[in-house]
Formats: structure tokens, C-alpha cells, sequence
């Protein structure tokens, strides 16, 4: 079980699970029964264990999401599009109802013209979920970040602290801006590893700046 800070209601429909790889059979029962339980209706996966929680969470209302990152590094770009087109094809078929996709911003705009002649085939019936580390943003260039952002009509931006640094990490000032320029239709959603401090400095945030956001709001707890 995981024990949930006090900022949260019983089962908040803020709240989201991120879980790490499970191959014990007796495990994937019981985790299911917990996301049952806790009334969680969305959870990211590893891409291996999508077929193996689904069987378990198929008649319950539960969203599996599953994760790819984007790493053009390695190969040129469109040979990782069409990996990641396939690797998203693949997982679909065995249960995932949407896919997390995490990017460096060096790679957000070639990302976005890669993905956007495919995105409606691609995600038809599936959610897209564009993952970014807070802190890579270029708060001064957030009109452009929104732009692309439309062209590819992400169903949410999720967004990590991945090295919280304190103060010199300006997370308030980060998100402060963010929500000052929001121009998307996307949910956002946070990964902020269990740091129910921040969470609560979001929470604030949202209902100062975009209160029509409360509802859109996710956090992923590590399960």
C-alpha cells in the first residue's frame, strides 16, 4: 500500500501510479488489487509488463500507459521514428491505452516534425503523452514550446524534476511561468518523486494561476 500525504483525499482522481517493472505473478495480483482498491484510473508501465498487468486490469477503468525515451543520439532521426512508431504499434495491441514519450528539448522540435504526419494514425483511439524535464525548458521561449506542442495535440505534458536542486532549481518559478503562458488543450500531469512538498507548491500554483487545470492535474507516486 502506499501511504498518501494529507494534501490528497481518498481516492483523489489527481493522483497516478508509476510502477516499476513486475514479474512475480502473486505481485502483479496484488498491485492490481492495489490500483483496484485505491480507485487509481491511470498508471505507467514498462513497456514488457503491459501484457502482463492488462489481463488484470481489462474489465476495471484503469488506463495503462507505457513509456519510450526519445533518443535520436544513437541513430539518425527517422530511423528512431520508425522504431518508436513500431515499439507504440506493439504495445497497443497487448493493452496499453497510451504511451509516455520523454524528450530532450534538443530534440522537441525535430520530434514534433517527425511525429506530426503520423500522430492521428498513430494514436488513434490512444493517448500521446509528451514527457519533459522542467528544468530543460527554455522559460523564455515557452511561446514556441506551445506552438509545437499544438501541432501535435498531445493528450497531456508530463513533467519531471528529474535533479531537485532546491532553490537553484526555481521549480516555482518554472511552473509559475509555465502556467502564466499555458496555451494547450493537454492535461498536465507530474513526476516529481514523491515529493509531496512540491506537489503541494503545484497545487497552489494551479489554483492561483489556472483553476480550470484542477481537473486536468495528475501526479504519478512511485508504486
Amino acid at each position: 500500500m502506499i501511504e498518501v500525504n494529507e494534501i490528497f483525499s481518498d481516492s483523489d482522481s489527481r493522483l497516478a501510479f508509476w510502477c516499476e517493472s513486475v514479474e512475480d505473478t502473486n505481485d502483479l495480483a496484488m498491485m492490481a488489487d492495489n490500483i483496484i482498491e485505491e480507485n487509481i484510473n491511470l498508471i505507467s508501465v514498462t513497456p514488457g509488463a503491459v501484457p502482463f498487468i492488462w489481463p488484470y486490469l481489462e474489465k476495471a477503468k484503469v488506463k495503462i500507459l507505457t513509456r519510450y525515451i526519445f533518443n535520436p543520439l544513437q541513430k539518425n532521426i527517422d530511423s528512431e521514428i520508425y522504431d518508436l512508431a513500431a515499439n507504440i504499434s506493439r504495445v497497443f495491441k497487448k493493452g496499453a491505452g497510451g504511451i509516455q514519450i520523454f524528450i530532450k528539448m534538443r530534440d522537441f522540435e525535430r520530434f514534433v516534425d517527425s511525429i506530426s504526419v503520423v500522430r492521428d494514425d498513430l494514436f488513434f483511439k490512444h493517448d500521446l503523452s509528451v514527457g519533459i524535464d522542467i528544468s530543460d525548458l527554455d522559460m523564455n521561449n515557452l511561446d514556441n514550446f506551445f506552438g509545437k506542442m499544438r501541432e501535435i495535440r498531445p493528450d497531456s505534458l508530463v513533467l519531471t524534476l528529474n535533479e531537485d536542486m532546491g532553490n537553484r532549481s526555481d521549480f516555482v518559478g518554472r511552473v509559475y511561468a509555465l502556467l502564466h503562458q499555458w496555451n494547450t488543450n493537454s492535461e498536465l500531469h507530474f513526476i516529481l518523486n514523491n515529493d509531496y512538498d512540491r506537489m503541494d507548491q503545484v497545487i497552489r500554483l494551479v489554483e492561483s494561476e489556472r483553476p480550470e487545470l484542477n481537473d486536468k492535474l495528475k501526479f504519478f507516486l512511485n508504486y
